[in-house]
């Protein structure tokens, strides 16, 4: 499962490409600009029950002061790490300096290598509960998607039949656009399903480059996943008749949507995506491209104007692709 790091910091331009360098090397981000919406966003992930692995605070915040924001986080989740930046280290006091230091504190400017690095060193010091006998005999059923280009020349109708066939495989779709086939595959945790991909798929011969993407729950407001709910909202977690009609259904045509979203948005993006007629997955992966939709219809032509119409329209919107589906077994 990824990293999750909080990332609170009121320069817009800074949470951005931050979150842009943590995403590129394995880390997903839920930026905040302010302290409010950054202990908000705490008390979402801890109802939750998700992991946040590091918090990131700027000292010098338009609302709440990082010092004293970073304490009331401390006095409320003592078991999360956290780093402190600023662009004021001589504002502060001698003995401030001194304690900052002692959980981690990074002078502006400051590169994407160096908070990558005070991320990770903070991480690994952190000490692991203990697993209990409850915590073992939670089993979850996890989900992921892979990427792949083939390389040119292989053999990819053979590709194609031996990724289709593999245990763990839920769906095997070719695709056109760039990306040759979207692999959907299930296991009981998330280690089993990338520890598959690195044994079985990432270096088959035929693969010239793969892609690996854990689907996750995003951390929204509960009032929101009930409203999902309720309507009846379909997401590859579900293991929904519904949706497996529609994919068997020889009357529809399929493209898969990446999606780029701005992270702080995703609250607003997410259940409209969801709730949108003729899409049949929206699955949150927390990398560059952080939501992967299925879209449905009875020909490709009216996929195009969801996407025009509805996609592409929606404030938070950065990036869209599309990679239209091949029925392999009409060619």
């Amino acid at each position: 499962m990824q990293k999750r790091i909080l990332l609170v910091d009121d320069e817009s331009s800074l949470r951005r490409s931050l979150s842009l360098s943590l995403n590129q090397v394995g880390y997903d981000v839920e930026p905040c600009d302010n302290g409010l919406t950054a202990l908000n966003k705490i008390d979402l992930y801890k109802k939750s029950a998700a992991n946040l692995d590091t918090i990131v605070v700027d000292i010098n915040l338009p609302d709440i002061d990082g010092i004293k924001l970073g304490k009331i986080i401390k006095s409320r989740y003592p078991d999360i790490p956290m780093l402190y930046i600023t662009g004021y280290a001589d504002r502060l006091q001698i003995t401030e300096i001194d304690e900052l230091k002692l959980t981690g504190l990074i002078e502006k400017p400051f590169t994407a290598d160096d908070l990558i690095h005070g991320i990770d060193k903070l991480i690994e010091e952190k000490v692991k509960p203990e697993e209990t006998e409850k915590t073992k005999q939670i089993v979850k059923t996890s989900s992921a998607y892979v990427l792949i280009k083939t390389k040119e020349g292989a053999d990819y109708l053979s590709l194609y039949r031996k990724l289709y066939f593999m245990d763990h495989v839920l769906y095997c779709d070719a695709t056109s656009g760039g990306i040759d086939i979207f692999l959907l595959m299930q296991a009981d945790s998330d280690e089993e399903c990338k520890s598959f991909y690195e044994k079985n798929i990432q270096n088959i011969e035929a693969i010239e480059e793969s892609t690996f993407l854990s689907v996750d729950q995003p951390v929204i407001n509960e009032n929101i996943k009930e409203i999902i709910q309720s309507a009846g909202g379909i997401s590859l977690f579900d293991d929904s008749q519904e949706m497996s009609r529609i994919r068997d259904s020889k009357k529809a045509v399929f493209s898969y949507v990446l999606l780029d979203i701005d992270r702080e948005k995703l609250d607003k993006v997410y259940p409209v995506l969801r709730l949108t007629d003729n899409v049949l997955y929206c699955d949150y992966t927390g990398g560059h491209y952080n939501l992967i939709l299925l879209l449905y219809g009875t020909q490709f032509s009216e996929i195009d104007k969801i996407i025009l119409n509805k996609i592409v329209k929606l404030d938070g919107i950065l990036k869209v692709k599309k990679y239209p589906v091949v029925n392999m077994f009409e060619m």
